[in-house]
């Protein structure tokens, strides 16, 4: 059932639909998938929660001044909510996936998924060159440029799903 609500998850974070498929996975967090969606998406795509650990995601909540070259500042109530909920969701919560973990260590604390072992394992051709040639693909972080709910990868060829 967890691996079936997580596959939800992601396809619904992915198509652009996650505060309802989090809502399933964490019924007192609605409103925190809410606030996670609305305010991480209205710049990119709002990341799933389970693609980096605990520690990851308090490091980029804690320098939101400094998010990537842009100030992302957010009140301290709406910074703790989403906080709260990318924390009870993280890689390394109870509801999260230990494969994703798998090859990075502890004293490891990306702040990019691309960096996360898991994603390289499987995607590290886009850090090659011509990634910014493919339609849709300006940068590895797109994600939905390739998973975008209409089956296969659009985009460009290398790895799969």
């Amino acid at each position: 059932m967890k691996t079936t609500i997580r596959a939800a998850a992601l396809a619904a974070a992915l198509s652009g639909a996650a505060a309802p498929a989090f809502a399933q996975q964490a019924p007192g967090m609605v409103a925190g998938a809410k606030t996670w969606a609305h305010e991480c998406g209205a710049c990119h795509m709002a990341y799933p929660p389970f693609f980096l650990p605990a520690r990851s995601w308090s490091k980029l909540l804690d320098h939101l001044s400094h998010h990537f070259g842009e100030d992302a500042s957010l009140d301290p109530a709406t910074t703790s909510k989403i906080k709260k909920f990318l924390m009870a969701n993280a890689a390394d919560s109870p509801s999260g996936n230990p494969e994703i973990l798998r090859g990075l260590p502890a004293s490891v604390t990306p702040v990019r998924i691309t960096d996360m072992p898991f994603w390289r394992r499987i995607h590290g051709w886009l850090l090659g060159p011509g990634v910014g040639s493919g339609p849709g693909i300006r940068t590895a972080a797109k994600c939905n440029a390739c998973h975008n709910g209409r089956g296969g990868t659009e985009g460009g060829g290398g790895g799969g799903e």
